[in-house]
């Protein structure tokens, strides 16, 4: 079966307004992401562990010449399957554990 469920990652800053990270990219000096407003334009991952080990990798690995200071920065996971996938999933697990 397809995985469905998709999961974005929210930038909350009291630098700036709210935002979505569009893309991580990778230099020779270390991590960054470029931001998007626009939810459409977010870099969507299908699996909530991945969504969390790029956040930790970014951390670690940050390109201090991009980003000042980190501790402004907070990122949330957020889900944004829509209601009739989330009920699909549901439905079959439920089915899958009456056989």
């Amino acid at each position: 079966m397809k995985y469905q469920r998709k999961f974005v990652i929210k930038i909350i800053s009291s630098i700036t307004n709210q935002g979505y990270i569009k893309d991580f990219v990778k230099n020779s000096v270390g991590y960054y992401y470029t931001n998007t407003h626009i939810l459409e334009n977010a870099k969507v991952w299908r699996y909530k562990k991945t969504c969390e080990n790029s956040i930790n990798l970014f951390l670690k690995r940050l390109d201090p010449t991009k980003i000042k200071n980190i501790d402004d920065y907070n990122f949330e996971i957020i889900e944004i399957t829509d209601n009739q996938t989330l009920r699909n999933i549901k439905l079959n697990k439920i089915n899958k554990i009456k056989e």
